[in-house]
């Protein structure tokens, strides 16, 4: 066992986030085999839910309340960009380095991992091994955002974050000992950069919940798309649908419904909702959506890293059509486990199919289903997450026995 420290840059609970479905999980696995302390951004509320559930299981539990008037984001980008730098400037406050710092005196630490590579904003300990991990290329989001936008400012706004945010990831990043990510695509962008750092691949762990039945009747003709709607990708896909693929969906299958689930849709969004386009908003549980609906679309055009969405629909058993950009780093074929289609039109198409070809729905998602288990399971994070820290353990010279825990997975002694 280490005494460990991990950073999140959103609250770690609920795990109803991009970051968070990722980091929860290894949250879950770090406090069955480690001293675990965490440092949060996040609410009182928050805060206090996560105490509820799991304060006797950590050792230190500090939050640092980021919430601020949107009128007070607007004004800290507008200053970012005169002043030269990336957006990203917003994950750094002096309340937080104060709560690191302050952590830190009261506490001598194994190992820290961040759970962004973003963090490395902040003024970490160069004498204690540091993990960090990376659920984007956050400078190869942004530049996608930059090629998908049509308006011209915002096109020219989105390059020089871009390039801002470039020299300002790739300068942090140095400060890891190892860095992790999702995919080898992300993993092959970071080495043309940094050539000789450590960087390894660690699956994203498929939150368990999902691979439970729900007792909710598939609804036909129906189809789901999941995901934080004030999320640039998000909402640039979604509109994309709705704008270019929905209407040849509806010439051919007049009933077809969609249901838009996630926190915080535009109100642009909201006013466009119909009989057959169902905009929800936030819900305390996804999973009955997921399972009304006959197929799981992702028309994503912008994003990177792994999309948990996609390992959410793998493991209930929901039959995917996503772009080739949707379920990028997955291990997913098209016609054998997922259909990808990334025009309109063969969009579309691949929907439709899906709606009257129950067999074809079966076999994608019985090999999905699959997969996801086998690469993105309990187990298989896990032990991938102790490689990681062993490695960073023995590379600083603090070499450790590792023991088999119940399991069968691997922890550090």
């Amino acid at each position: 066992m280490m005494k460990l420290l991990m950073i999140f840059q959103t609250s770690p609970y609920p795990p109803d986030l991009g970051p968070t479905k990722r980091n929860f999980p290894f949250f879950l696995e770090n406090i069955e085999r480690h001293e675990v302390s965490v440092l949060a951004f996040g609410t009182p509320e928050q805060e206090r839910k996560f105490r509820e559930l799991y304060g006797n299981r950590c050792k230190h539990i500090m939050f640092v309340n980021n919430k601020r008037p949107r009128a007070i984001n607007f004004l800290f980008r507008m200053w970012w960009l005169f002043t030269g730098r990336s957006s990203y400037r917003r994950f750094y406050t002096r309340k937080m380095e104060r709560a690191l710092q302050a952590l830190l005196a009261k506490e001598r630490f194994d190992l820290i991992h961040c759970c962004t590579t973003i963090l490395g904003y902040y003024h970490l300990p160069n004498d204690i091994p540091l993990v960090g991990d990376a659920h984007n290329v956050e400078y190869d989001n942004v530049y996608r955002a930059y090629q998908q936008s049509r308006n011209l400012i915002l096109k020219a706004y989105f390059y020089w974050d871009y390039l801002r945010l470039k020299h300002e990831e790739l300068t942090i990043t140095r400060k890891f000992d190892v860095v992790m990510t999702t995919s080898e695509r992300d993993r092959n962008i970071y080495r043309q950069e940094h050539p000789a750092k450590p960087i390894v691949v660690v699956p994203t762990i498929v939150d368990q919940a999902f691979l439970q039945k729900v007792d909710v009747q598939e609804e036909p003709k129906t189809m789901i798309f999941v995901g934080l709607m004030n999320y640039l990708p998000n909402h640039h896909g979604i509109t994309y649908f709705w704008d270019e693929i929905f209407p040849l969906i509806l010439e051919r299958e007049p009933a077809a419904r969609l249901f838009i689930v996630g926190a915080y849709p535009p109100k642009k969004l909201q006013r466009r909702a119909s009989d057959n386009v169902i905009v929800t908003g936030w819900v305390d549980d996804v999973r009955p959506y997921f399972a009304r609906a006959q197929v799981f679309i992702i028309p994503l055009l912008i994003g990177g890293g792994i999309r948990g969405k996609a390992l959410e629909a793998m493991a209930m058993r929901r039959p995917i059509v996503s772009t080739t950009l949707g379920c990028e780093g997955i291990n997913l074929k098209h016609e054998e486990s997922a259909l990808f289609a990334d025009t309109p039109q063969e969009f579309a198409d691949a929907v439709l199919r899906l709606f009257n070809d129950p067999a074809l729905r079966r076999k994608l998602t019985e090999n999905a289903f699959r997969n996801v288990v086998a690469g993105y399971g309990k187990e298989a994070g896990g032990k991938a997450l102790d490689r990681v820290y062993h490695s960073v353990l023995k590379r600083n010279g603090e070499v450790r026995a590792l023991e088999p825990t119940r399991t069968g997975a691997v922890t550090i002694a």
